[in-house]
């Protein structure tokens, strides 16, 4: 990485007043530099509490980019501590509507990164030093990938205390106690002992305005739990905690067609939908197998046999199934 690339010093910002500025990401054939967005917003001289949000770190899932942009162009006021925001980490695969980095990597696979690494690394690398310098608190913007959908959900490890302690006061009602993902940002946030959660709504390449207004008010929370804004009280919701989630897979391929609802509870033998023929004919139900809460869904018509069609969130049952966490990690979960 080159020595003149950014490096974030929230005490070149001024107190008071929130700024954005384009700084240098660093360059991935030698030649090119790569600009990107970084919104800070100091209120007091005192840096902490720091809350740090993140988006596009995979370069599709531009809704997080969109809450992120509502949030910098929002007049609202900070009574305490500071508001750093980077709406496209991943800006080689923004402008190329691609998940991954230019050397084919998952960038949430290369966290903390290694300067002596492959270029995703030494990219991870970057932003991990960059935000953690400062960052007490961080939220991490997801959506499903093109193609799926996912309801506004928040996913983190309610084993760390200082994830438990902000629970109770965020304003997003589902939450996924989830295990790490190896490499994955909030692993390597988790590792330092500090609360990471991630959001999780809508679908890749897709901005929608309701997916928006959940990820702008989760922020939101986020800061008057801090006593970062005064709007406490409207954000407080009783949560819904999901221990197990699993993927409903097609058993053989052909057309798609769903029959339930995002975010619907649904019972063990309700069908889900069915796939048909190239002919119309019925080719086969897809029922749910236990109780459980439909989290996100295949937005494809055309399937194949295995792909991914129900995220479920399984109902009274905390055991993990390690072989099924095994196969979303292919599904892109977080």
């Amino acid at each position: 990485m080159n020595k003149d690339i950014y490096e974030i010093n929230v005490n070149d910002f001024e107190v008071g007043k929130p700024k954005t500025e384009y700084v240098i990401f660093p360059s991935f054939y030698g030649m090119q530099r790569v600009r990107a967005p970084l919104y800070v917003y100091r209120a007091t001289k005192e840096i902490s509490p720091c809350v740090v949000v993140t988006a596009c770190i995979h370069g599709d899932e531009i809704n997080g980019m969109r809450i992120a942009q509502a949030l910098m162009t929002e007049k609202f006021k900070l009574s305490q501590g500071t508001l750093i925001i980077l709406p496209m980490v991943n800006i080689y695969g923004f402008f190329n509507k691609l998940r991954y980095l230019p050397d084919r990597k998952d960038l949430n696979r290369c966290f903390p990164g290694n300067m002596k690494g492959s270029f995703g690394s030494r990219f991870a690398h970057f932003i991990f030093q960059n935000i953690t310098k400062y960052g007490d608190v961080f939220i991490d913007l997801h959506s499903g990938g093109p193609g799926r959908f996912n309801i506004p959900q928040i996913r983190c490890d309610l084993e760390l205390s200082e994830v438990n302690s902000i629970i109770e006061d965020i304003s997003i009602p589902l939450v996924a106690n989830s295990t790490l993902r190896d490499g994955s940002l909030r692993e390597a946030i988790n590792d330092l002992k500090k609360p990471c959660i991630v959001f999780e709504g809508g679908e890749g390449l897709r901005v929608d305005p309701v997916i928006t207004k959940y990820g702008v008010n989760l922020v939101k929370s986020i800061l008057a739990h801090y006593d970062m804004i005064s709007e406490a009280a409207e954000f407080n919701e009783d949560k819904f905690i999901i221990h197990k989630t699993k993927w409903i897979r097609a058993k053989q391929g052909g057309i798609f067609l769903s029959k339930s609802q995002y975010g619907k509870v649904v019972r063990k033998g309700e069908v889900l939908g069915e796939i048909r023929h190239m002919t119309g004919e019925l080719a086969t139900t897809i029922k749910m197998e236990k109780d459980g809460v439909i989290l996100g869904m295949c937005s494809t018509a055309l399937i194949m046999s295995g792909d991914a069609l129900f995220n479920v969130g399984i109902l009274g049952d905390t055991s993990i199934d390690d072989e099924e966490e095994f196969f979303d990690y292919f599904d892109f979960e977080m």
